[in-house]
């Protein structure tokens, strides 16, 4: 018995879950973690864990309001990781992720030379399985990976990928098959 509670306690510790009253966590496996890490759920949003997963130090989770995100098993967040979704994001089986991707469903919204803080324009984002997003990537709203794929460091991922394959550069362009 002592065990579980020092299991949740130390859960507790290391992380913070925020979840509002009305969401969803639909959670099927473990999150192993090696430091602090964050995830916040809003009202009528849906978080989905398929499975076991690992977050380290500084990873974001965020589900915004009315929003779906899901995540299946095997997924590895390194270091410093944001996922923000406004709409809807669905992470494939093993994908690996290096430190400080950013993962964005949404674009604050510009008009007539005015950008507005709580309005957004977004598009749902599909990673399939077993792709590998190296470090300092940015996945933006529109964005489709194809199962297979690896992502270079540092690049800037914004439409729909049409093949497998390796991608670098900002934005991606495709430069082999694997």
């Amino acid at each position: 018995m002592v065990g579980i509670f020092y299991k949740i306690y130390q859960f507790l510790y290391i992380s913070s879950l925020k979840i509002t009253r009305g969401s969803s966590f639909i959670f099927n496996g473990k999150i192993s973690s090696s430091g602090f890490f964050k995830i916040e759920i809003a009202k009528n949003a849906k978080l989905t864990i398929s499975g076991n997963i690992t977050l380290k130090s500084g990873t974001i989770i965020g589900v915004r309001k009315n929003a779906r995100l899901t995540i299946d098993d095997g997924c590895f967040f390194n270091r410093n990781c944001s996922i923000i979704c406004r709409e809807e994001i669905t992470i494939g089986k093993n994908c690996l992720f290096g430190e400080s991707v950013k993962i964005y469903d949404n674009d604050h919204k510009l008009f007539a030379g005015k950008i507005y803080k709580d309005e957004y324009i977004t598009s749902s984002i599909v990673i399939e399985d077993e792709c590998w997003i190296a470090n300092d990537v940015n996945i933006l709203k529109g964005s489709y990976i194809p199962k297979n794929t690896v992502i270079g460091a540092m690049s800037l991922v914004n439409k729909r990928l049409e093949q497998s394959g390796i991608y670098a550069g900002i934005p991606v362009i495709f430069k082999r098959a694997i």
